[in-house]
């Protein structure tokens, strides 16, 4: 991850949240800060859900085996797309073993198609603000047909469940720990699951600080999904700018 890259990063997700706190306290119909859900024994259903995360981990790992389905055909998005909901089933289960509502997992079932094309608007917001830090607007029009490439719809998929994941993590840890301790656990949680991969890739210590921002940048990220209880808008948002590692910079033009 560049430098460049990693600022317009910073830039573009502050965008998308600020103009999302905007619209949402314009439009209280839809976002009208609900209570946090409450369990009667909030030390067990973080158990649970950490037992959930386990599992996610474990099936992850046989996926990197290459132990799920196939990932040698030509149709590999859509299987990569069912292997992510294979990867990550254990959080929906979860809800459904415990019996627990979606309000448990910030998926609201009221406006869904409203909150999905508020995100989306966001998330092509987020792009311009990207493309203008690093290429110029004139780069907007490829970066969005690059972002929104068909061979992407297995990270549509894996983007929503692991957001998903992350709320159900999230409530549970908030209902044991309180909202203080929960949102910088969390978003220090979330920073170090990309330290191995960095590792992986060669990262110095150099792109590890990046991990510093990324926490800051979780928190404010997770206190206003904290206060929406909403992660429809959101997953439109992190899909699009996690594609953004995959654009290449073309200095001779857009």
């Amino acid at each position: 991850m560049s430098t460049s890259h990693y600022a317009a990063l910073l830039f573009s997700y502050s965008v998308a949240l600020l103009a999302m706190f905007g619209i949402a306290r314009r439009a209280p119909q839809l976002w009208p800060a609900p209570e946090s859900p409450a369990f009667a024994r909030p030390w067990r259903e973080l158990a649970w859900a950490l037992v959930a995360a386990v599992a996610v981990v474990a099936i992850g790992m046989l996926y990197s085996r290459g132990w799920l389905l196939p990932a040698t055909s030509r149709h590999r998005p859509a299987l990569d797309a069912v292997n992510q909901v294979l990867i990550y089933a254990p959080f929906p289960l979860l809800l459904v073993v415990r019996r627990q509502g979606a309000e448990t997992a910030w998926l609201p079932r009221r406006g869904i198609l409203s909150r999905v094309t508020v995100g989306l608007g966001l998330a092509f917001l987020a792009l311009a603000a990207y493309a203008v830090a690093r290429t110029g607007i004139a780069g907007w029009p490829r970066l969005v047909a690059e972002v929104y490439a068909p061979a992407h719809v297995s990270s549509f998929v894996q983007v929503l469940l692991e957001d998903v994941s992350i709320a159900i993590l999230f409530v549970r840890f908030r209902g044991a720990l309180g909202p203080r301790w929960t949102l910088v656990l969390v978003a220090v949680l979330f920073a170090a699951a990309h330290v191995p991969g960095m590792l992986a890739a060669g990262a110095g210590a150099g792109a590890l600080w990046h991990l510093v921002g990324d926490v800051g940048l979780g928190v404010l990220a997770l206190a206003l999904l904290q206060r929406l209880r909403d992660v429809w808008w959101f997953w439109m948002v992190h899909f699009a700018l996690d594609m953004t590692q995959f654009f290449v910079v073309n200095r001779s033009g857009p």
